[in-house]
């Protein structure tokens, strides 16, 4: 599928997601449904096991929503425009994939709710900023970011984000959990991918069960907790990949995962 402001190239079985709005890729409908597409697209790649979303610009991953369009906004439109990029972010939780957030630059409103989306947020060390500023401005992230941020955080650190409108460095961002690693500038790209390389190398299909499992029961009781866990277990031990795996074990060698 052709896109105005994605990228997508493949090696191996690492697909990257590159967004490419200049200058900062803000966010308006249009590049909200290409997104909501490329990520649809990406969650049925059979032989991709892991998708890093990055930014093809320079110093910015998502610097926040299109502030021209969204004054033009009316309460209903709004709200269409909130359930999209939702959706689109919704995908990544849902993929059996690995998603990684390969943070570039300053990652601000619904670029910071994209990545929090992801299941890593590898972010370059230096100056960037990262955070929800939308109080400033007098209206509320809308794609996620009051329900993930909690999450990722804990409740007392997300509301005093959310409420005063706070962006942070990557050092303050990596000391309260909201990113996982930083990664000095020269070294980014060369670092995500071996990352990347390194998780696409396991077995995709136990990878991507794991995720689904852990999303769809952290919100239950433990006992249908465990159920959806039962469940997962079943679907994988009929994978090449868990018969590889421990038929390697067994033979002493190292297993090679075909993801399927």
């Amino acid at each position: 599928m052709a896109y105005q402001y994605i990228i997508m190239t493949t090696e191996g079985r690492v697909l990257t997601i590159s967004l490419n709005r200049p200058p900062t890729n803000p966010l308006n409908s249009e590049f909200g449904l290409e997104l909501f597409k490329a990520f649809s697209e990406a969650e049925q790649m059979d032989n991709i096991t892991v998708v890093v979303i990055t930014s093809a610009l320079e110093k910015v991953f998502i610097a926040g929503g299109d502030i021209k369009e969204m004054a033009a906004k009316d309460a209903a439109d709004a709200e269409i425009f909130s359930k999209l990029l939702q959706g689109a972010n919704n995908i990544i939780n849902r993929m059996k994939k690995v998603v990684i957030a390969a943070i570039n630059g300053h990652a601000l409103g619904g670029g910071c709710e994209l990545a929090m989306a992801c299941d890593y947020r590898l972010m370059t060390s230096g100056k960037a900023l990262i955070g929800l500023p939308e109080a400033g401005l007098g209206i509320i992230p809308g794609a996620g970011g009051t329900q993930r941020l909690p999450r990722l955080v804990g409740l007392s650190k997300a509301l005093d984000i959310l409420l005063r409108g706070k962006t942070m460095s990557p050092q303050e961002a990596l000391a309260i959990g909201l990113v996982d690693q930083l990664i000095e500038p020269e070294n980014f790209k060369e670092e995500v991918m071996k990352f990347a390389t390194d998780l696409a190398s396991a077995a995709g299909k136990a990878l991507g069960n794991i995720k689904a499992a852990v999303y769809e029961g952290i919100d239950l009781p433990m006992e249908q907790a465990l159920a959806v866990e039962r469940k997962y277990v079943t679907d994988n031990g009929k994978t090449y990949d868990a018969r590889e795996g421990l038929t390697a074990f067994v033979e002493k060698r190292k297993p090679l995962f075909l993801n399927k």
